[in-house]
């Protein structure tokens, strides 16, 4: 089996215990990327290939961009635009529509993001497998959400054995009904506050219920 490098952090984002602890650690490993693209790793001949050859889209153009850091992202554009130079201008149209597709759809951070989540996802598995404190960790998360939970189930199918499974399932669907109680609670309480009858009373802990959950959805 690959050697587990995640697993500190994986507790760590798990010992939260605050909102979905898969979305937390996408957010600390794409900030360590970014920071990585930007410092060092920018004078790497490997990453400027494949910079130059992959580009970014527009979210972490973006992120990248409000970094600060403006002299190697300058320097970085610069080789990335020459390669385009050489992939683009193509005089078939079919060929040219295919090549401005291929460079618009292309990101590094995205690519690298995708291996990431891939290995936190089995680690998660594996710890969860072979760590008893990390099961108990595990179904003590406040809720994991839509899109994690389907990765997450996606990965255990692969990795665990049919028992495991089971608990695996029982354990994300119980944290996540316990949260969408709550969520279906505060967001009634939400909409009777509209109702002149309420006005007084107190909105307890609805005012940011919709924001909660667009939060689990998304």
């Amino acid at each position: 089996m690959a050697e587990k490098i995640y697993s500190i952090k994986i507790n760590e984002a798990f010992s939260k215990k605050c909102g979905c602890p898969i979305c937390s650690l996408q957010s600390l490993l794409e900030e360590e990327e970014i920071e990585r693209i930007l410092g060092a790793a920018m004078m790497e001949p490997d990453t400027r290939k494949e910079t130059n050859r992959k580009g970014f889209c527009k979210k972490h153009l973006e992120i990248l961009s409000q970094s600060g850091n403006k002299l190697p992202m300058a320097l970085m554009l610069s080789t990335h635009i020459e390669e385009l130079e050489d992939r683009l201008f193509k005089k078939d149209i079919k060929r040219n529509s295919a090549a401005y597709g291929e460079a618009r759809k292309s990101c590094y951070v995205c690519g690298r993001m995708k291996l990431f989540m891939h290995r936190v996802l089995d680690n998660i598995c594996y710890l969860y497998s072979s760590d008893e404190a990390f099961r108990k960790l595990f179904g003590e998360q406040e809720y994991f959400c839509e899109t994690h939970s389907a990765r997450l189930l996606e990965m255990a199918e692969k990795t665990l054995s049919k028992k495991e499974r089971a608990a695996f399932n029982d354990a994300l669907n119980q944290c996540n009904r316990t949260y969408l109680e709550t969520l279906k609670e505060d967001l009634d309480w939400f909409c009777k506050k509209f109702d002149y009858r309420y006005a007084k009373e107190d909105w307890k802990n609805s005012k940011d219920s919709i924001e909660r959950t667009v939060k689990y959805l998304g």
